[in-house]
């Protein structure tokens, strides 16, 4: 007999950066089906696992005014086509705008904090005050995010 598997149909946009926060994602989504997903990431890394006929890779910002405004304005667009209810994102920095810029349509927000940044990340701390659901994946991360909800153990 099989597990059962949650399937999500609202509308869910996945936004990562690829390589480690893919993993992450990939580990914190087995075993949920999404009828209807889109992905937001940038070009380069290995290909997601995560079913998608849809993937938008956006301008990777690196810290970088100029290329944090082009992705803005790039997930913006992603955006006001997909109109998303559910925005689940480990980051990084690719998945800022989108995270912030999918709050202000409305939608629900889950964010999941990286195992590397015990201090926390940037895109972390810029993501927390909109998140709906925030996680982490280690006590010692919880000092920096008061309202996060521990995860049963790191996503490595």
């Amino acid at each position: 007999m099989s597990t059962p598997r949650h399937v999500e149909t609202r509308r869910t946009c996945l936004a990562y950066s690829p390589g480690g926060h893919l993993a992450e994602l990939e580990r914190a989504l087995d075993g949920i089906t999404f009828v209807d997903c889109f992905h937001v990431t940038y070009g380069g890394g290995r290909p997601s696992s995560l079913p998608a006929r849809r993937v938008y890779r956006l301008c990777h910002p690196r810290r970088s005014v100029l290329r944090t405004l082009v992705n803005a304005l790039g997930a913006l667009r992603v955006l006001l086509r997909e109109r998303p209810r559910l925005v689940v994102s480990t980051g990084a920095d690719v998945a800022v705008a989108t995270v912030l810029l999918s709050k202000l349509f409305g939608a629900q927000v889950v964010y999941i904090e990286t195992a590397a940044a015990l201090d926390g990340s940037l895109s972390g701390r810029l993501c927390y005050r909109v998140a709906d659901l925030f996680i982490v994946q280690w006590p010692d991360q919880l000092v920096h995010y008061p309202r996060a909800v521990l995860a049963g153990g790191p996503l490595l």
